[in-house]
């Protein structure tokens, strides 16, 4: 009993619980960070705790309005056996020129990252 609680304890001390010693942090890419209105954009990473087969919903502005999520234009990613998701939208290409920010969310709560893509004139 000495020997759990004292790992439990050095564990607790480094900030982590037991069971989140291993997760994975939560990523966000975005390829290409500049994209011309009209064009697509890939936004792709590691999901973190999210178990394979969630989804991952990532909401920006600058995705089409097809789906939404508290009122955000959104789209969604299956999280991957890896933990990984990716997903590639089409910019509306009336979508005004400038940046716009990127987040992401899984299981109910927010990933903690969020990148900005560029999105330029339409060509």
């Amino acid at each position: 009993m000495r020997r759990t609680s004292t790992a439990f304890l050095a564990v607790a001390a480094l900030g982590l619980v037991p069971g989140q010693a291993s997760a994975q942090q939560a990523t966000m890419h975005v390829k290409p960070k500049s994209v011309h209105a009209g064009k697509r954009v890939r936004v792709f990473g590691s999901a973190g705790g999210c178990m394979p087969g969630d989804t991952v919903t990532l909401i920006s502005h600058a995705f089409p309005a097809t789906h939404e999520f508290a009122g955000v234009p959104a789209v969604f990613a299956e999280v991957r056996p890896s933990g990984n998701y990716s997903k590639r939208v089409r910019i509306p290409k009336g979508k005004t020129p400038k940046r716009y920010r990127i987040s992401a969310r899984c299981g109910g709560g927010d990933l903690g990252v969020s990148r900005r893509v560029r999105v330029l004139a339409p060509l």
